[in-house]
C-alpha cells in the first residue's frame, strides 16, 4: 500500500510539487519567526545574566493624581540613606550601592565626548560583574577619602585616548554647573548594553566623590541590592518593600523589580509573542492544508476508474480510504520535512543579514512537522472517504 501510495505522488510530479508549496512555506514560516522570537529572549536573558545574579533594582514612582492634579514621576525620593538602611536591616541582601547617573562632557586635552556618568560604592563591580581590561578599581578607601578616581569604559577610553595608555591621565567632567578633574585609575572590558546602562559608554567614580562635586543633589538616581543567594531573592525583595513602606507609607512612590522577575516577565511575553507569531504563519499551513484537499479531489476524479476496478476484484472500503489517506499524509510529511529545511535556512539568513540572534530548537521542528502531518489527515480525511464510498459499477462506467 505504501509502494501504491509513492507511484502515486510520482506519477504526477509537478502536480505534487505545487501542492506540497503551502505546507513547506507555512512550516518555514513558522520556524522562522518562532526561531527569531526564542533568539530575541535568548539573548535577553543573557544580558541579564551577564549582569550579574539575584541583583534587585529600586527606583522612583509616581505620585498619584486626581482632583485635577496630573500624576507625576518622582525624582526627590530615594537617598543614601535609604541604600544604607536596607543593607541594615535587609538580612537577606549582600550587597547594596546608591547610583548616580547622569549625562555630561568628558574632556581631556583636544579630545571630548558625550558620556553617562555613574556614581557608585565599590561593591558595584563585583554586584554586576564588571571586569577591568588595565590598571585598577576604586576601593572603600577611595570612597570614605572621597578621592576623585574614575574607571571608564572601552568607547570612552577610544574616544578620549586614541593611542591608548588611559591609565593615570587626568579627564575633566564638565556641565552646566561644573567642571571636575578625575584620574582614570582603570579602563572596563568591554561588555555591550547591560539594560539601564551601557558600560562602554560610562564613567564610573566614587559615590562620595560625585555627589556633590559632580550632580550636586542629595537625591540619588536609583539603588541597586544583591540578594545573598537566588533563593533568598524574594525574601530580599520582601525585606526591602518593608524597609521603604516604613518611610514611605506608599507602594506607588517606589518601584522595586527583581532580575528573576524580569525574566519571568521577558519568558511570559516572548511565549505570547513567539505563539501569536507562530499562529499567523500557521495560516499559510491551512491555505497549504486546503491546496491539499483540492489535489486530493481531483486525483480521485481522475481515478474514479481505478477505484472501481480495484472494489471489483475485492477492496474493501477501508482499503481505498487507507490509500487516499496515506498519500494526504505522505505529501504533508515530505513537505513538512523540507519546509523545516528551508525555514533553518530563512532563520540563518534573518540572522546574517539582520545580525539578530535566532534560535531554531528542537521542539519547534516537532511541532511544525506534527502539524503538517495533521493537516494531511485533516484535510486528506474528506477525498479519501470521498473515493471509499464510490459505487464500483458506475466508477468503471466513469469516463
Amino acid at each position: 500500500m505504501l509502494k501504491e501510495a509513492f507511484r502515486s505522488i510520482a506519477a504526477n510530479k509537478l502536480r505534487t510539487a505545487l501542492s506540497m508549496i503551502g505546507i513547506i512555506i507555512g512550516v518555514a514560516a513558522v520556524i522562522a519567526v518562532v526561531s527569531v522570537a526564542e533568539g530575541t529572549s535568548q539573548s535577553i536573558k543573557q544580558q541579564l545574566s551577564t549582569i550579574g545574579s539575584n541583583l534587585i533594582l529600586i527606583s522612583p514612582g509616581f505620585t498619584r493624581g486626581g482632583g485635577g492634579r496630573v500624576s507625576t514621576a518622582l525624582s526627590d525620593l530615594l537617598t543614601e540613606d535609604d541604600a544604607q538602611r536596607i543593607a541594615q536591616m535587609s538580612p537577606s541582601v549582600a550587597y547594596v550601592t546608591p547610583l548616580q547617573q547622569g549625562n555630561f562632557i568628558v574632556q581631556y586635552e583636544r579630545q571630548n565626548t558625550m558620556s553617562t556618568v555613574l556614581a557608585a560604592y565599590s561593591t558595584i563591580f563585583k554586584m554586576m560583574n564588571l571586569n577591568l581590561l588595565d590598571g585598577d578599581y576604586f576601593t572603600e578607601e577611595d570612597e570614605i577619602a572621597r578621592r576623585r578616581v574614575a574607571i571608564i569604559g572601552t568607547e570612552i577610553a577610544d574616544a578620549l585616548f586614541p593611542d591608548g595608555d588611559a591609565v593615570g591621565k587626568t579627564i575633566r567632567i564638565t556641565s552646566q554647573n561644573t567642571r571636575q578633574n578625575f584620574k582614570v585609575i582603570g579602563v572596563l572590558e568591554k561588555s555591550g548594553n547591560l539594560l539601564f546602562l551601557n558600560p562602554d559608554r560610562s564613567i564610573i567614580i566614587p559615590f562620595s566623590s560625585a555627589e556633590q562635586r559632580v550632580f550636586r543633589r542629595s537625591y540619588v538616581s536609583s539603588i541597586v541590592a544583591q540578594a545573598q543567594s537566588e533563593q533568598l531573592a524574594a525574601q530580599a525583595v520582601t525585606e526591602i518593600d518593608a524597609v521603604l513602606y516604613s518611610k514611605f507609607q506608599d507602594t506607588e512612590r517606589y518601584r522595586i523589580v527583581s532580575q528573576d522577575a524580569m525574566l519571568q516577565t521577558i519568558n511570559q511575553t516572548m511565549a505570547l509573542l513567539s505563539f501569536m507569531l507562530g499562529s499567523i504563519a500557521g495560516i499559510s499551513l491551512l491555505v497549504g492544508g486546503i491546496g491539499i484537499m483540492n489535489i486530493m479531489l481531483v486525483t480521485v476524479t481522475e481515478r474514479t476508474r481505478e477505484i472501481g476496478v480495484r472494489k471489483a476484484v475485492g477492496a474493501s472500503r477501508r482499503h481505498i480510504l487507507t490509500q487516499f489517506l496515506l498519500e494526504s499524509i505522505i505529501l504533508t510529511f515530505v513537505a513538512g520535512i523540507i519546509g523545516v529545511g528551508v525555514g533553518f535556512a530563512l532563520s540563518r539568513t534573518i540572522a546574517l543579514v539582520g545580525s539578530i540572534q535566532t534560535a531554531v530548537t528542537p521542539l519547534v521542528i516537532i511541532i511544525a512537522v506534527s502539524v503538517s502531518i495533521a493537516v494531511g489527515v485533516t484535510f486528506g480525511v474528506f477525498p479519501a472517504m470521498k473515493a471509499a464510498k464510490l459505487n464500483p459499477v458506475e466508477a468503471l462506467r466513469y469516463e
